[in-house]
């Protein structure tokens, strides 16, 4: 029985061992696969975080890297074809937008890769409900905001928007970037095991994205903040449940009492190996982020929130000689390599401004000292050290060496100042230009001074050339020409040469001289000529009118006298004088006498006499010209209407000249209507007055109008647009309108049409 009892007692022992062991492995195995799965997702939080914040520094860039001179067309242009490189290199960026105060899309890039797809065109208002929020954000802070997570119909996959300011040809917009989730987390995790994870993002505690479709039943869960997205956004990783090694059954609790020690065995060395290599990976991934801050070309410093050093990189110690970096670490600002005086009371306060929270990074240029004793100048960057919960452990301090980027910047500015120095005390505009990209690479004073600090006057100057030359202009390596820009109303001689510049790529330089006063004088002379001639045609025209003037004045009056002859013997025969015959000779005497004055009016515009003023009915003036132009509306089939002011009841003027400008303004508005085929010509005249009292007669035709390069030569003399006339019709108008001290203007009627419009002054201002 003693032996029985030990063997079950000892058998009993073995039991509670086993199950003893079992649960120690077990409850083991759990921690190394919590602390395995908080590794992991630490590792592909901060690889999503690095990967975002690389996109954001690219994204940045992008304006930044434009020169501040370029035009919105040519910004936008360069901005095209880096944004495509930087899409082509980041498939998660799939579309970027660029829209001005208004939210209206000015520029919008897609992503040459699938999915990438314009969402919005330029013109359109980004009204997208998601991104509304950011873009004020944006506006109101004047920092990158991301919006909420939100689908496409063409694409199920979860994308969200960041919203940064921009500046584009020194003007502001915000650049709006459409990036995919999936992506991106797709990146994060592409060297993962989908057998032992599940990895899902959250938005507001809500799966928006399940990298991993499996059923099976999830052990145990770790979620991490995404930075820089907001804190609504959290990975989550899930491991697996793994099956049990043994079954709790009688045959494997009898089989494992036979192997109870290998089992064991083999549970403590998989135990201890699980360990060894999270630890070996630990050890690992500590070695690799130091001997990456150790070959960063930048001085690392890192400090805590009070300003106490805690470590340095070795770019660091051997950018400021320093032999022994344990006399760095622990001290407080300011430095042992600070400057002394002001430079190192700047640094100072800007540190202090920083630690106060008043901003959140900062840089500045000093010259720090060497432990020889030496200085070089330095390029400082100030950010803060902030973990994925949102703990800020201190600041990081990067120092670069720039001293030989100050030299070759002296340098190069000596030998611009010794060029431009030669350029300038010339009288000539000289200017460079790429005629790949139409950029200005240099100018002299004259140029600017004529055209400003781009390259619009020697594109102008260039295309005024080709205008004048022709095709054999483009590929000519050196050509010259007088030109002429009409904005400036200035001539140049323009000389052009093909020349290579410092990047070795061909360049075209100009070469422009004001010849503006040696054209005047030429012009001047050609005027003149121009104007004795015209002087000769009127001097032979106005004496062939006084001839003709003399000429039918004797039939005229022989007309008249034989009306009056007429009536005369109309009244002895004994007719009625309200006979119609009695009104049809008044009217051939009145309109012979009428004729006689207008010759004799002819005659005056020769000898350039003042007109006959006296005040005149303007119904009177309407009755006589309405007579007149029916005739002619009659020959045309024209509808003549005629408007009078009530309140106008006369008009101070000499009756026939204002008659006769009426008429030839009413005769030259049928003649214009009247060639329009399929309408009916009609002409208006309407007479009123306005606030200074000046009379005003516009005559208005449905006519074809006239051309604006005809318009500002129509009134000069022998200038017509029709095949038969003289051209001194609307000369001789405007020449009465001249000698009534008034004003004949042509505008264009609305819908077609022209309006001459005369005007003539009050009778108390020709008085006065």
């Amino acid at each position: 029985m003693f032996g029985v009892i030990m063997t079950w007692i000892m058998l009993i022992c073995v039991i509670i061992g086993l199950l003893f062991i079992g649960r120690v492995i077990q409850s083991e195995d759990q921690k190394s696969q919590l602390s395995q799965l908080h590794q992991t997702t630490e590792l592909w939080a901060e690889t999503f975080s690095v990967r975002l914040n690389s996109d954001l520094d690219r994204l940045s860039q992008l304006q930044n890297a434009l020169p501040v001179n370029l035009n919105f067309s040519q910004g936008i242009d360069r901005l095209q074809h880096q944004a495509r490189d930087l899409m082509q290199s980041r498939r998660e960026i799939l579309e970027i937008n660029y829209i001005d105060s208004n939210n209206r899309v000015v520029a919008a890039f897609a992503s040459p890769l699938p999915f990438g797809d314009i969402t919005f065109k330029a013109g359109d208002i980004y009204n997208r409900e998601g991104t509304a929020s950011a873009i004020l954000r944006t506006k109101r802070t004047g920092s990158s905001s991301f919006s909420a997570p939100y689908s496409l119909p063409i694409e199920g996959s979860p994308f969200i928007d960041l919203v940064s300011p921009a500046q584009i040809a020194q003007t502001r917009y915000l650049q709006i970037t459409r990036l995919s989730i999936w992506s991106l987390l797709r990146h994060a995790t592409q060297n993962r095991q989908d057998s032992a994870y599940r990895i899902s993002l959250l938005y507001n505690d809500k799966a928006i994205v399940a990298a991993s479709t499996d059923s099976r039943r999830q052990s145990i869960t770790h979620r991490m903040h995404l930075a820089p997205l907001p804190t609504s956004f959290e990975l989550q990783v899930s491991s697996y449940a793994q099956g049990l090694l043994t079954q709790n059954t009688l045959f494997w609790v009898i089989s494992a009492l036979g192997i109870f020690l290998v089992v064991a065995l083999l549970g403590l060395i998989r135990f201890n190996w699980r360990q060894n290599s999270t630890e070996t990976a630990l050890r690992a991934e500590s070695a690799l982020r130091k001997t990456i801050a150790d070959s960063q070309l930048s001085g690392l410093q890192v400090t805590d929130r009070k300003g106490r050093i805690v470590y340095t990189n070795r770019t660091f110690e051997e950018l400021l000689d320093i032999k022994d970096h344990e006399k760095l670490l622990g001290q407080l600002p300011p430095y042992s390599y600070w400057p002394q005086g002001d430079a190192g009371f700047r640094l100072m306060e800007l540190f202090e401004t920083i630690k106060r929270g008043q901003i959140n990074s900062a840089s500045y240029e000093f010259r720090p000292i060497r432990s020889d004793g030496s200085s070089f100048n330095a390029f400082l960057h100030i950010s803060p050290m902030i973990t994925v919960e949102g703990t800020h452990l201190g600041w990081l301090w990067t120092i670069s060496d720039i001293t030989e980027i100050r030299q070759a910047q002296e340098r190069v500015t000596a030998a611009h100042e010794r060029f431009t120095r030669v350029l300038e005390s010339m009288q000539d505009a000289i200017s460079v230009v790429d005629p790949q990209s139409d950029i200005l690479l240099f100018s002299n004073s004259v140029y600017d001074s004529l055209f400003g600090d781009d390259s619009l006057g020697h594109m102008q100057a260039h295309e005024e050339l080709i205008n004048q030359l022709g095709d054999k202009a483009k590929d000519a390596p050196d050509i010259s020409a007088d030109i002429y820009i009409e904005k400036m109303d200035r001539w140049f001689a323009l000389h052009e040469r093909i020349i290579t510049w410092t990047d070795r790529t061909a360049v075209r330089l100009q070469i422009l001289s004001d010849i503006t006063e040696r054209r005047k004088s030429e012009n001047l002379l050609a005027e003149q000529q121009a104007r004795s001639e015209q002087n000769s045609r009127l001097v032979t025209m106005g004496e062939m009118a006084s001839s003709l003037a003399h000429e039918l004045n004797q039939p005229l009056t022989a007309i008249s006298n034989y009306a009056f002859i007429v009536g005369s013997m109309m009244k002895k025969a004994g007719v009625p004088e309200e006979h119609e015959m009695f009104y049809s000779v008044s009217r051939i005497e009145a309109q012979a006498q009428r004729a006689a004055g207008i010759i004799q009016r002819i005659r005056s515009f020769t000898k350039r006499s003042e007109p006959k003023m006296e005040s005149i009915p303007v119904m009177n003036l309407v009755k006589e010209v309405k007579e007149l132009a029916s005739i002619q509306a009659r020959r045309h089939n024209a509808k003549i209407q005629y408007y009078v002011a009530p309140d106008l009841t006369t008009v101070w003027c000499d009756e026939i000249m204002i008659e006769q400008v009426l008429l030839n303004l009413i005769k030259n508005g049928i003649e214009a209507s009247a060639g329009i085929e399929g309408q009916k010509p009609e002409v208006s005249l309407t007479i009123y007055s306005d606030i200074d009292h000046h009379v005003i007669f516009e005559v208005a035709d449905n006519g074809c109008g006239i051309d604006d390069e005809h318009k500002a030569h129509l009134f000069d003399p022998f200038f017509t647009t029709k095949s038969s006339g003289m051209g001194m019709g609307l000369n001789i108008c405007r020449t009465i309108v001249e000698l009534h001290h008034g004003r004949l203007t042509i505008s264009d009627n609305i819908g077609r049409g022209t309006i001459f419009t005369l005007t003539l002054p009050s009778e108390k201002k020709q008085t006065d």
